[in-house]
């Protein structure tokens, strides 16, 4: 089963846009590391934590020897902070798909040939494995850049892509 390793942002969108459960009916074996988790806020934690609970979303903690590497990994890329090193050595180690909208860890996991996805390749998959509708897909995608995370810049011509084919569905 193909690995999935989220980072922080992901996540906390996918919470705020109640998409749980379509998220994690998809076929994957999902993963994050403690630190990811700690990183979220109470509530985001306890929304996950059905799915932790049914082994649904692994959450690994980081040995100390890990935690080496992490940090020496961290030294090397300021830019990028210890949970999205933690992500990424995660799906490096496990030879699993990052998923992150951070430009940093994106272009980085690029650069050390990590395969990396972010939200519109997440909404691709739930259309095409039928865990969310093309039209609640459009709906939550909308949502997501006007008013979850508005910030977050996806690119205007791909998620009009994405609407425009979703509607003919």
């Amino acid at each position: 089963m193909r690995i999935i390793v989220n980072d922080a942002n992901i996540l906390i969108d996918l919470v705020e846009l109640d998409l749980l459960p379509h998220f994690f009916d998809l076929e994957f074996e999902f993963h994050t590391t403690a630190l990811v988790l700690d990183e979220l806020f109470e509530e985001q934690q306890e929304a996950l934590r059905p799915y932790i609970d049914q082994n649904l979303l692994i959450v690994s903690l980081i040995s100390g020897e890990e935690l080496i590497e992490i940090a020496k990994l961290q030294l090397s890329k300021p830019k990028l902070s210890e949970q999205d090193c933690s992500a990424f050595f995660q799906a490096k180690t496990k030879g699993g798909t990052l998923i992150t909208s951070d430009k940093n860890l994106r272009k980085y996991a690029t650069e050390e040939t990590v395969e990396v996805h972010g939200h519109l390749w997440i909404f691709d998959e739930m259309v095409e494995a039928a865990t969310i509708s093309p039209h609640r897909a459009s709906e939550k995608l909308n949502e997501l850049c006007k008013k979850v995370n508005p910030r977050l810049n996806l690119p205007s011509n791909e998620c009009k892509k994405r609407h425009s084919s979703w509607s003919k569905l």
